[in-house]
């Protein structure tokens, strides 16, 4: 049912790519608007971490009726709609896109896949105005969706070079694209590491009127330590927000160090660009991180398309971690890294490329694998280690 959705929703649609601006959906979302005027907004930008934090605060938020938006979806398109109760029904959601797509069609508006399925979450949303709405930015932070709000709290994990086709290569064009999704008189807490970059963000802020929280200054958490940088940050939201102590939460969450034993183990950590795959690596060699039987028998990993160089420098640095023998694989989605190139870095590289991952699998019982890469990949692979 969630296959058929999502082909309806691709026909009419289109494939999910950023398309920056943001007056198509302000138009749409004319009528929301007034709905929601006393909802507190959280904006959650960045470039990794930011859906951990997301999903982190949500837990604090347990006990607060809310809405979570985050995307992509990996498995399942409920995914992207969340509240204190969970994923949405998908027989409701059906029901909301339905009524959507009409308004949409009847007022000719031009939503991408991604606008289209905020507008829908914003129309869930207004059915029973929450005390909070978590907004995860799909890309960049200026010119992305949820930017359509004005923000009460802006949340800022990490900045490091990803979609710089977009973004921009320098670090403080990245920085300035999360940035504008900051308002005067607001608060921004951030878990910056580069001094360059923070003293970018205060004099930002300050050009604007915003508050601003540096957790460098307040928290020594190695950057490798994200998931407890995430916590931290989302533990300090929380308490902005309430106005009351939270406690640091040790929940686990899907694809990070998600474990799942069948004739194998399989500990999945999505790590999707280079500044992931890094701290991925010196988080398992910190000794935080205990290995039952160390190290990994195999490591299995696959890319989404990105530029050549990075994709290289990932399979290099995987190569020289000593995690185990690594195997590059690829996985059919329509972001997914061609064949081609894959196979032809593997070769590059001296590394195993095995296509054919599900056989890999059947072949070697009794190993423990680290699945890593994109995260489209680690939700395609899970269902085949959930049926093994």
């Amino acid at each position: 049912m969630q296959e058929n959705l999502l082909s309806w929703l691709l026909i009419h649609y289109g494939q999910e790519h950023m398309r920056p601006g943001l007056e198509r959906i302000r138009e749409a979302l004319k009528d929301v608007f007034p709905s929601l005027s006393k909802t507190k907004i959280v904006i959650v930008a960045g470039t990794n971490g930011k859906g951990e934090t997301t999903l982190r605060l949500s837990h604090h938020l347990k006990n607060h009726s809310h809405y979570v938006w985050t995307s992509p979806h990996i498995e399942r398109i409920t995914e992207r709609f969340r509240s204190e109760k969970g994923e949405i029904d998908f027989h409701l959601l059906q029901e909301i896109i339905k009524e959507c797509h009409e308004t949409v069609m009847a007022n000719k508006y031009e939503l991408s896949f991604y606008e289209f399925l905020f507008f829908v979450f914003c129309s869930w949303a207004v059915r029973n105005p929450p005390e909070y709405l978590l907004l995860e930015v799909g890309l960049g932070g200026r010119l992305d969706a949820v930017n359509v709000f004005d923000a009460d709290l802006v949340l800022l994990p990490s900045i490091s070079r990803d979609h710089q086709e977009i973004l921009g290569r320098r670090y403080d064009e990245i920085l300035f694209e999360k940035l504008g999704t900051l308002r005067r008189g607001k608060k921004l807490i951030h878990f910056l590491s580069s001094e360059y970059l923070i003293q970018k963000t205060e004099a930002f802020a300050d050009s604007v009127g915003a508050d601003v929280t540096s957790f460098k200054k307040v928290f020594s958490i190695p950057e490798y330590e994200f998931s407890l940088r995430n916590e931290a940050l989302a533990s300090a939201a929380f308490s902005y927000l309430t106005g009351k102590n939270a406690q640091i939460s040790d929940i686990a969450l899907e694809h990070r160090g998600e474990v799942i034993t069948s004739e194998n183990e399989f500990v999945f950590f999505g790590s999707h660009n280079v500044d992931g795959v890094r701290k991925l690596i010196q988080f398992l060699h910190s000794g935080t991180y205990t290995f039952s039987r160390p190290p990994f028998d195999s490591v299995i990993v696959a890319f989404s398309r990105r530029n050549l160089q990075d994709l290289r420098v990932m399979l290099r640095m995987l190569k020289k971690a000593s995690l185990g023998k690594v195997v590059v694989t690829i996985f059919e989605h329509p972001k997914a890294a061609e064949k081609e190139t894959m196979e032809a870095l593997s070769q590059e590289e001296g590394l195993d490329f095995v296509p054919d991952i599900e056989s890999f699998v059947k072949k070697n019982k009794d190993q423990r694998m680290l699945v890593t890469g994109s995260y489209y990949f680690l939700g395609d692979f899970k269902s085949l280690a959930c049926c093994k």
